[in-house]
């Protein structure tokens, strides 16, 4: 058991290159995905098509949460379920 001193391994795996076009190419690729997709340029899109790509890439930070505060529990309800 050792491992192999190599820089590049000579495994390559068949990959789908789709561009942004939706032409398709077949190519050897080191990792093992089935699709490759070539990213679009966005300066060529409409105005409101590009802001509706980037509001899904960047979709809005979730809202903070209020912290529970356990001083509206009554306790006694809860009686039953402690250890004695």
């Amino acid at each position: 058991v050792g491992r192999l001193q190599r820089q590049l391994y000579g495994r390559l795996y068949r990959v789908l290159l789709v561009g942004p076009d939706g032409s398709t190419a077949r190519l050897r690729y080191a990792e093992p995905k089935r699709i490759l997709m070539l990213p679009l340029d966005s300066s060529s899109l409409p105005e409101a098509e590009r802001k509706a790509r980037l509001r899904r890439h960047f979709p809005s930070k979730p809202k903070a949460k209020e912290e529970e505060t356990f001083q509206g529990i009554d306790l006694s309800t809860y009686k039953q379920f402690w250890k004695k």
